[in-house]
């Protein structure tokens, strides 16, 4: 319940007490709890969808018990929710396949969950605009809370017109609330809600001449200042944004938490987006966060994880001095979930789930091989080959039909799940049979295919790219030299199909992570195309997905290529259509090919390490390479491995 007995008791004993001398106004003191979930990505039972079995490491039906436990301990409590809440699991997947229809008869299960557990705000994230306005209005009209979101501007709004918000920016909520001294207080807590403007470059093709959105920073710094002449005690800040120090602010930035906290008036700030900790072990050395208290220039601020592994708490103690209402002291924590869980979300849920289930075991071909990414940032791996595999079969009939020039088609694609979550964390698909389900292993992304054209130089340019997830490797070190950079997401390594290279980790990296050229240097070398060198002028049409052209990972030439195939289905459906295609051609086994195209040229004396998956299955796959050696578990639980140069 929103409210528990307590409060009920609270209020009797304020009643009874009413009689007696008003408290002065000096002594008036509140405390207030901030509840906050981010990056659901519609994981809500605590449900492994990618092994299909209970898990109690994250989902909100776990998370809520925590809610449940924290309202118990201080009635005055709050529950906001960071955005990413629709997309990301397999129920999200299957709810959305349901279409605009079922939506317009039900709740989306993640509305009804959040209407079950009370949530008082939510921010949009990005990920919810990846099926589409119509889809986004549709799902937020059945929230019995308001969605927030004070950057994103109807598309004709001039610079200077802050009215024109296509979403609620803010809300100012009157909450009564008992105090100290045992009476009830009227405080006004203001709500914003920021997204990053990055999705206008993500979803182009769903909000091109829609919508536009503006600077989260300038956002906050218009609005806040009018929530407080609004009447605003407290203002919380719900921020679809992490934490990043770019030193001179650039204007559009995707992490802007660490200037949000210096805009004048913030008493809370509730992060998320980059999946991290807060407070907890990231964050550490970045200048003016105190990641151990949990606070950023002095704001109290949470960041929870991911999946609803973790609730973040903040606590806020309220004084009234002069008539107003200040925040005099605040304490951050995140909550781990466990075993409890609440079952009645659980229940209320089942139909969906069921649904879910049936949905993901529907076969579509048995294979003969492993499809597994393990150590797919050193070495060719059969889960990206299969999708690249899928992708230029797509684009290949395509061209049969005529809708594509008649040029080499190259395929990109990157690995998703690898190693994110935890040490078991990679797509590892037995031989055998393969559905739905293990297509959304391989590809969790609900991504749509772009094919686009290069040159030969383009090309290599993008593999330039994909090429910094690598550190540079000194020759003649007597010493472990870590073979992958950190902070490199896996998704923004791709690697290309029908192409040969090497990967000459002797040379520095050629671009930034803002895709800007930092060096002359070139680390792809021997970049060949059927046997054959590419020449700087050659042409090529590379296959690859709606993400990257609009400008994700920031690949040089992605969003300035010519576009010559922009299709609406999904690259899971495609990797899909071609498992059940190659199931017709050969039968009860699907031939699992690797392409062993591309290596790394490495020092020869150097002593490489990597982390990766610490399952069997991951060892017995270095114990069958040649250049691989397990050394043992790091403290995290993965496995470490030696990588061996020739």
């Amino acid at each position: 319940m929103r409210r528990t007995t307590i409060i009920s008791l609270l209020a009797v004993l304020a009643l009874s007490l009413q009689g007696c001398s008003p408290t002065p106004e000096r002594e008036q003191q509140v405390e207030l709890r901030i509840l906050h979930t981010n990056d659901l990505h519609a994981y809500l039972l605590g449900y492994d969808y990618f092994q299909q079995r209970d898990t109690d490491r994250f989902g909100l039906a776990h998370t809520a018990a925590l809610v449940h436990q924290a309202r118990l301990e201080q009635p005055n409590n709050l529950l906001f929710d960071n955005g990413d809440t629709i997309q990301g699991s397999a129920m999200g997947d299957w709810a959305h396949a349901q279409g605009l229809e079922y939506l317009q008869q039900q709740r989306h299960p993640v509305i009804r969950a959040m209407n079950y557990l009370g949530y008082d705000a939510a921010a949009l994230g990005n990920h919810e605009f990846n099926y589409g306005l119509e889809y986004l209005d549709a799902t937020i009209e059945g929230a019995t809370f308001p969605f927030l979101s004070a950057n994103v501007f109807e598309p004709d709004a001039t610079a200077d017109d802050w009215q024109a918000s296509r979403y609620t920016p803010y809300v100012i909520q009157k909450h009564s609330f008992v105090g100290s001294d045992l009476q009830r207080h009227d405080i006004q807590v203001g709500v914003l809600g920021l997204v990053p403007p990055d999705i206008m470059r993500w979803d182009r093709h769903h909000l091109e001449g829609r919508v536009q959105a503006r600077d989260m920073l300038a956002a906050a710094q218009y609005f806040v200042p009018k929530m407080r002449d609004e009447g605003a005690d407290v203002v919380v800040v719900i921020a679809h944004t992490g934490l990043r120090d770019y030193g001179d602010y650039p204007e559009f930035a995707e992490q802007t938490g660490l200037y949000l906290a210096q805009v004048e008036w913030v008493d809370a700030l509730l992060l998320g987006h980059q999946h991290r900790q807060l407070p907890g072990p990231d964050y550490q050395e970045l200048a003016g966060v105190d990641a151990e208290r949990g606070f950023i220039h002095g704001v109290p601020a949470v960041m929870g994880g991911q999946y609803g592994s973790h609730l973040g708490v903040i606590d806020l103690t309220l004084k009234r001095t002069d008539g107003t209402w200040q925040v005099v002291q605040a304490a951050s924590e995140l909550r781990q979930v466990g075993p409890e869980r609440d079952e009645l979300l659980v229940a209320l849920l089942s139909d969906e789930q069921a649904h879910t289930l049936a949905m993901l075991n529907q076969p579509l071909g048995d294979t003969d091989g492993a499809i597994e990414n393990f150590f797919a940032r050193v070495a060719p791996n059969t889960a990206v080959a299969w999708v690249n595999q899928a992708q230029s079969w797509y684009a290949t009939s395509l061209q049969q039909q005529g809708e594509l020039p008649d040029l080499p088609i190259i395929s990109a694609a990157a690995p998703f799940r690898s190693g994110f979550g935890g040490p078991e964390d990679y797509t590892h698909l037995a031989a055998g049979p393969l559905t739905l389900g293990n297509i959304a292993d391989l590809y969790i992304y609900p991504n749509t295919l772009r094919v686009i054209e290069l040159s030969g130089s383009e090309l290599r340019d993008w593999l330039e790219m994909s090429a910094r997830t690598f550190n540079t490797i000194e020759a003649g070190k007597d010493e472990w030299q870590p073979l992958l950079a950190p902070r490199i997401p896996s998704y923004n390594f791709d690697m290309m199909n029908e192409l040969s290279y090497r990967i000459d980790l002797s040379q520095p990296a050629r671009f930034d992570g803002e895709g800007q050229q930092v060096s002359d240097s070139h680390r792809i070398v021997d970049l060949s195309y059927q046997g054959q060198p590419v020449s700087a002028e050659q042409r090529f049409l590379l296959a690859t997905n709606n993400y990257r052209v609009s400008g994700g990972g920031f690949f040089p030439h992605a969003t300035t290529a010519p576009v010559y195939y922009t299709g609406q289905m999904e690259v899971r459906q495609i990797i899909a259509a071609y498992t059940r295609e190659q199931a017709k051609q050969h039968g009860a086994a699907i031939p699992v090919q690797l392409q062993q195209n591309w290596q790394l040229k490495l020092p020869a004396e150097a002593r490489l390490e990597f982390r990766s998956s610490s399952l069997a299955a991951a060892k017995a796959k270095a114990e069958r390479h040649p250049r691989l050696q397990f050394l043992g578990l790091d403290d995290d639980g993965y496995g470490r491995y030696q990588y061996l140069p020739e």
